[in-house]
């Protein structure tokens, strides 16, 4: 009995991405505002980790598995969405890092005085690579892969060396500006070490591609399957194991495999690999044994609004330091701020879906 929407959305799938959506605004705001008291305390740990592994990994991996289940069948499409995405990165980088960067510099806020001018200006921050330039390259990846009909257990072994090979090629150049730009995409390491600007390079494809291929890996799995169930309980039983090596592997030297959140390493990313296929078999118990109800509504409508959400709350997050500085506030303010972001994220994410919903009404008549 498949558990999924009559367009083929997985209830448990949408769960696990509306989880994520809330995680993603809740880290985003400890990043930015947090005092070092509050990121240093179990509360800051738990928001730390929350938006780690059951977050931007589990929106890449739901990536992979959805566009297995996508309506277009055609090879163009799908390659202009993942362009359309990565152009949309670059957007997302003006409307909240270049505009805001240069009004604070001009009007010389102090906020201004504390940036690493020696690494950080207009062009830099242009040309961060976030998750959405990650995620439309992502896409125009899978768009090939799907089109070449490549073997689900030769994309999972891709997904393995890819997330075992990144780090030897992180930092790569050639000293030749337009090819090192594009390498910047794949395998760049810039260290910046500002409050929440940890590297100019957020999602580099190696090793992040590792999460998508995983979701492909796993929606074909589950498209082929005649049993859903046993199958999402076999995921979790798999999960656990992947889970338990990366553990094994990292223990002796933490520090080296989990390296910065966005550079992990081979132990780092088999636990997220693993962690991430045992939530989606706990949001699959979730929807099994708990009855529909409001929270999952609304979670649903996150879900399907991820994009919106995204960029409604950097922009919220990144222009409200005029207001509250970088990482000076208080237990009860990132609290506030949290439940804050989430409610005008989710408001606008209301109006565009109303807007979008209006328009296609007046295109059918």
């Amino acid at each position: 009995m498949k558990t999924a929407h009559p367009n083929n959305r997985f209830l448990s799938i949408d769960l696990a991405r509306g989880l994520a959506v809330f995680f993603m605004i809740a880290v985003h705001t400890l990043d930015v505002f947090a005092s070092k008291e509050v990121k240093n305390s179990l509360f800051g740990q738990i928001i730390e980790f929350l938006g780690g592994p059951p977050a931007a990994p589990v929106f890449m991996t739901l990536m992979g598995f959805s566009f297995i289940y996508s309506r277009k069948s055609e090879l163009k499409p799908k390659l202009l969405r993942g362009f359309k995405i990565f152009l949309s990165g670059y957007v997302l980088n003006i409307l909240r890092g270049v505009i805001p960067f240069t009004i604070s510099n001009y009007l010389k806020m102090d906020i201004a005085r504390t940036f690493p001018i020696e690494k950080l200006n207009e062009y830099t921050i242009f040309t961060i690579v976030d998750i959405l330039q990650f995620a439309g390259i992502a896409l125009m990846i899978m768009a090939i892969i799907q089109e070449l009909k490549i073997n689900k257990y030769f994309i999972l072994l891709s997904a393995f060396l890819i997330s075992m090979i990144s780090p030897v090629l992180w930092g790569l150049k050639l000293n030749i500006p337009v090819i090192d730009q594009i390498l910047e995409l794949f395998i760049g390491d810039q260290p910046i070490g500002f409050s929440f600007i940890e590297n100019k390079i957020a999602f580099p494809v190696f090793p992040w591609l590792s999460f998508p291929l995983l979701g492909m890996f796993l929606g074909v799995t589950m498209k082929d399957t005649n049993d859903q169930n046993r199958t999402f309980k076999h995921f979790g039983i798999g999960g656990i194991l992947i889970l338990l090596i990366g553990v094994a592997i990292s223990y002796n030297n933490i520090e080296y495999h989990f390296n910065d959140y966005y550079h992990s390493r081979q132990g780092a990313m088999l636990f997220m690999s693993g962690f991430v296929i045992i939530w989606l078999y706990i949001t699959k118990i979730a929807i099994d044994k708990l009855p529909m109800n409001k929270i999952f509504e609304l979670l649903f409508k996150w879900s399907k609004g991820v994009t919106n959400i995204y960029f409604a709350q950097w922009i919220l997050i990144i222009w409200n330091i005029a207001f509250f500085g970088v990482n000076k506030s208080s237990y009860t303010t990132i609290i506030l701020l949290i439940l804050t972001f989430t409610f005008l994220s989710h408001f606008i994410n209301e109006l565009i879906s109303y807007s979008q919903n209006n328009n296609k009404v007046k295109q059918s008549n």
